[in-house]
């Protein structure tokens, strides 16, 4: 019996090292009103015994969202999309074309916002989730939970979700 459940445990644990580092984020799209609080959610799994370095970037749309919502996409942004439906125009750009910048870190229980977010009500909660007190116009976009450990380098270490603030 001791041979059976020793075994069960060995397997147990090498499957989870061979899965490495696993970010998943379960909300791939969150509409969220504008000046109110959100939470974004990032759950991960690790087989490091170091603590995780947390990470939350921003990166903008790739173009105005708002300006398909009021009719104002082009027709040639059409055309693209429709032949490639795997393609999304708001999403997939070089990140030289876009805004790019750290929202928040976090190491052990030390939260460090980055330059853009300071004086803002943003925070790191739980593992990896982030917290934002009031949303803004300008926070509309992607958001990805990044996950580093010293000692864990397979596996997925990031995910994200979009987020499209209303008013």
């Amino acid at each position: 019996m001791d041979r059976v459940v020793m075994a069960w445990v060995a397997l147990l644990w090498l499957t989870a090292v061979a899965e490495g580092l696993q970010v998943t984020v379960p909300d791939k799209k969150k509409v969220a009103m504008l000046f109110q609080p959100t939470v974004l959610h990032c759950h991960f799994s690790t087989s490091s015994h170091q603590p995780a370095v947390v990470q939350w970037k921003f990166k903008s749309y790739c173009q105005d969202r708002m300006g398909e919502s009021l009719g104002m996409s082009s027709p040639r942004t059409q055309s693209l999309s429709k032949r490639n439906l795997e393609w999304d125009p708001y999403l997939d750009c070089l990140d030289s074309r876009r805004t790019v910048r750290v929202v928040a870190s976090k190491q052990g229980s030390t939260v460090t916002l980055g330059d853009f977010y300071r004086g803002r009500e943003i925070t790191i909660v739980h593992d990896a989730d982030l917290q934002i007190g009031k949303l803004m116009w300008g926070d509309s976009g992607l958001y990805y939970c990044i996950i580093t450990t010293p000692d864990d380098l397979e596996g997925k270490n990031e995910d994200s979700v979009e987020v499209l603030v209303l008013e």
